[in-house]
């Protein structure tokens, strides 16, 4: 990244409101910074926060990850942390 900003969530995941409002505030300052944001999580964004407690609070920041990030789906038949 030319300007060295990028910041990386492994596992991003969200479970609770109060995270929730929180993520939503942080993600809006990074992206108006033109901070770079890379996401690794086992649900696409539409699935974050799913069946959560006034999720309809957490829809914008879910249309925002949407409509700002490039969503990569990586699928492969072999799960490597079962492996010995």
């Amino acid at each position: 990244v030319e300007s060295g900003q990028l910041l990386c969530f492994d596992e991003f995941q969200v479970t609770d409101i109060g995270d929730a409002m929180i993520l939503k505030k942080l993600l809006e300052t990074l992206f108006e910074s033109g901070t770079s944001v890379v996401f690794t999580s086992n649900r696409p964004p539409r699935d974050l926060y799913l069946n959560g407690l006034n999720r309809h609070l957490f829809m914008p920041c879910i249309k925002m990850l949407e409509t700002t990030t490039n969503v990569i789906h990586l699928d492969h038949d072999t799960d490597y942390r079962a492996l010995k």
